[in-house]
């Protein structure tokens, strides 16, 4: 039998199945089930009883999924220690009387690879009540595989959900999707800022466009070389690297174009990926987050830029030695050893997430 994680054991939760649900709703219309018995998580067909599946439930279900042929279905006793630890995992309404044995009838099915089911079934008095371990025998390997593989597959639906809304919202990198002509398909709220700023690229005129004109048709040529690359062929790289200059800073900042196939799709798509800098808003809600006053935040977030004593004293509007003081402030509050790695620690805080 498979171990399963304390994280997982600790939940307590009840998973709902639909397909445990209506495969079974001849027999009864609620069933209890623990895959794995003793420390996995409750299947219930009771929509009122469900709960979101948690990420480590999601990875022990997918790990039940295979436990071989099924050796021998078996009646359990009422009130025996089987029905007390399923009991002990459910709401007071129901313990009761799962723990008596009223009402319940209580099963145990083992597999090949040592594994125990312990299957729950809630009576009510039916033609069918008589016969239910023989039906249950003769269904419950192929539902119980549903059942997993339903609840592992909305498990999976989620955390796909969260990495898009990541993306989408919080990520600090631009990420733009092309086709094959370099036209803009969608882009995530980093890269509309991106474009909307037009200092690196913009789309004001309906097209992708370089802010220094001489580079757009570059970027165009590398986004088409990027669509026609394959993996592993000699007709080009899956990622293409080209430095597009920014009209504030006149700095060459790096773009990755990397190959997308969606299967069934026709055509490539191209991702473009922009990291950028945090910006001194960001830096400064971090330094504060971190110890600092609004004052000394600010000046945090000048050296952070990389800006000489005398620069960022100036855009502070404060005297140079003044600014002196206040950094040597920072760097003993912030504990670093000197102002690069204040503002390594404070580039790679603020690159974590945009602001909310």
């Amino acid at each position: 039998m498979s171990m399963l994680g304390a994280s997982v054991s600790q939940t307590g939760n009840t998973l709902f199945s639909r397909s445990l649900h209506r495969q079974i709703s001849s027999l009864t219309q609620l069933a209890l089930v623990q895959p794995g018995h003793r420390r996995a998580p409750v299947l219930t067909s009771a929509e009122n009883l469900g709960a979101a599946c948690p990420g480590s439930a999601a990875a022990v279900l997918r790990r039940q999924l295979h436990p071989g042929a099924a050796k021998e279905l078996r009646q359990r006793r009422p009130r025996g220690k089987a029905a007390l630890a399923l009991a002990a995992r459910l709401p007071e309404s129901l313990a009761a009387d799962l723990a008596g044995g009223r009402g319940w009838a209580l099963f145990s099915c083992d597999f090949e690879d040592g594994s125990e089911d312990l299957i729950a079934l809630k009576l009510g008095g039916g033609p069918h009540d008589a016969h239910c371990g023989d039906i249950l025998q003769a269904i419950w390997p192929v539902l119980r595989e549903d059942a997993l593989r339903e609840l592992a597959g909305e498990t999976q639906a989620a955390v796909t959900s969260a990495l898009l809304w990541t993306i989408s919202k919080k990520t600090d990198s631009a990420v733009l999707v092309l086709n094959s002509e370099g036209q803009l398909l969608h882009c995530n709220e980093a890269g509309r800022d991106m474009l909307d700023s037009g200092d690196l690229l913009s789309d004001r005129s309906g097209r992708l466009s370089c802010a220094r004109p001489e580079e757009t048709a570059g970027f165009y040529a590398a986004v088409a070389e990027c669509a026609r690359s394959r993996r592993g062929s000699a007709r080009g790289p899956r990622e293409l690297i080209l430095f597009l200059e920014d009209r504030r800073s006149c700095m060459r900042l790096p773009v990755s174009l990397t190959r997308y196939r969606c299967a069934g799709a026709d055509q490539p798509l191209v991702v473009a990926i922009l990291p950028r800098q945090p910006d001194r808003r960001r830096i400064e809600m971090l330094a504060q987050k971190m110890g600092l006053s609004p004052a000394e935040a600010r000046v945090a977030a000048l050296i952070q830029l990389g800006l000489s004593n005398r620069e960022a004293a100036h855009i502070a509007g404060l005297k140079e030695q003044t600014f002196n003081t206040y950094a040597k402030r920072v760097l003993a509050k912030l504990q670093s050893a000197g102002r690069a790695e204040m503002a390594q620690r404070l580039t790679w805080q603020a690159s974590l997430g945009r602001v909310s």
